[in-house]
């Protein structure tokens, strides 16, 4: 019998012939893509598609949307792009002054209008637009403590909105800002010349807040408080959104004594807009008025916060301070209100009287600081004259007393 055996199989020495093949033609594929690295670059990895870019007009809506959310702050930044994209249509730069105006930047506001003003010099809406960012302006002035600058500023809203009356005599909120650049420095030589261009304005426009807000002023720096409160409700009814109609209301039922209601509609004007710092800087004043002082120093602390730059807003809070009494806080309020007013006139005299008497109330060895503010007061006509010379003469007899 034949038995047929097959010899065992050894083990494999090496790689196999596939494996060998694999790894050249890997080698050979990594050479080609090293020598061929851009083709190959341009094969593999797509194209990038960039992303549709948005229209000035498309912004300009963007802008619009945000507005009436109350972003107003986006709104802004929405419609500087608007500009930046589209540099050629007016109706851009006019929005978009207003609403600097109204988030409480003039400074740009007018760095704006003065763009606006070389593109459309013969359109009235963007006088207009002058007109309002010059009366911001003066009232960001007024609050430093720099009547003068507000002056001029108030003069350039004049001439702003007398250039928008002659490109078109039926612009109503023209006259209503001519109005106000004639009323708001307070001089009543002008009284007369602002009532007539409210009258005009609200003739053209009966409907129109701004008209009312400033027929309202001009009546009651005139003595008319029942009709100037008549205006200011017309006006909120008309435009409840508007700070400047609340602030004045409130401030018209504190000129006739009616705190209470004063502080009520200030409160209004804060849930209008919770960042109006004139809206806390006036709550501030009639708590002063009531001797709340609590109250008076959380609404003053609210005001700087809100607008650092605001002296009277210093003023109060350093006033509640002193009053109750927290001589060193006081000290710090006052002096960052008298440095912000850097002058004494007869309105702000009063808080450059009440550092001076804060130092001697501290330690009578700061007279040597309380003097000059003492003696500035003095040379004033304000009300605060009287006590500025009681403090002067306290001073001198401190002196006489520690003179050897």
């Amino acid at each position: 019998m034949e038995i047929n055996r097959t010899p065992p199989r050894y083990p494999r020495r090496g790689p196999s012939c596939l494996l060998v093949l694999l790894v050249m033609a890997g080698i050979a594929l990594g050479a080609y893509v090293i020598t061929n690295a851009e083709q190959v670059r341009d094969t593999i990895i797509p194209t990038a598609t960039p992303e549709p870019t948005r229209s000035a007009t498309e912004y300009a809506l963007l802008a619009d949307l945000s507005e009436r959310d109350g972003e107003l702050d986006k709104a802004v930044e929405y419609y500087e792009t608007a500009v930046r994209l589209d540099g050629t249509k007016p109706e851009f730069y006019i929005r978009l002054i207003n609403l600097l105006v109204r988030t409480g930047d003039p400074v740009k506001a007018l760095e704006v209008a003065e763009q606006a003003t070389v593109l459309a010099p013969d359109n009235d809406d963007v006088w207009t637009a002058v007109a309002a960012t010059h009366i911001a302006n003066g009232d960001r002035l007024s609050q430093l403590g720099d009547p003068t600058g507000a002056d001029l500023a108030y003069t350039e809203a004049v001439r702003a909105a007398d250039n928008a009356i002659a490109i078109n005599p039926n612009n109503a909120t023209a006259y209503a800002y001519k109005a106000g650049g004639l009323v708001l420095p307070q001089d009543p030589a002008r009284y007369e010349r602002a009532q007539e261009a409210a009258d005009y304005a609200i003739a053209l426009e009966p409907d129109n807040a701004i008209a009312r807000l400033y027929m309202a002023n001009t009546l009651e720096l005139q003595g008319y408080y029942a009709a100037a409160r008549e205006q200011y409700q017309y006006g909120i009814d008309l435009d409840p959104t508007s700070i400047d109609l609340y602030t004045g209301l409130a401030f018209n039922y504190f000129g006739t004594g009616n705190v209470s209601e004063a502080i009520l509609t200030f409160q209004d004007a804060i849930a209008v807009d919770p960042k109006s710092a004139v809206a806390f800087d006036g709550l501030a004043y009639m708590y002063l008025q009531l001797g709340e002082i609590p109250s008076a120093k959380e609404n003053a602390l609210q005001a700087t916060e809100l607008a650092p730059g605001m002296a009277r807003a210093w003023g109060r809070l350093g006033e509640a301070y002193f009053k109750e009494p927290n001589y060193d806080e006081a000290i710090k309020a006052l002096e960052t209100a008298v440095s912000l007013y850097g002058e004494p006139n007869d309105i702000n005299a009063y808080f450059f009287n009440m550092l001076a008497s804060a130092y001697i109330a501290k330690d009578l060895a700061l007279c040597p600081k309380a003097v000059p503010l003492f003696e500035a007061v003095s040379n004033t006509d304000s009300f605060a004259r009287e006590s500025a010379l009681s403090g002067l003469e306290q001073c001198r007899r401190a002196q006489l007393e520690t003179t050897p």
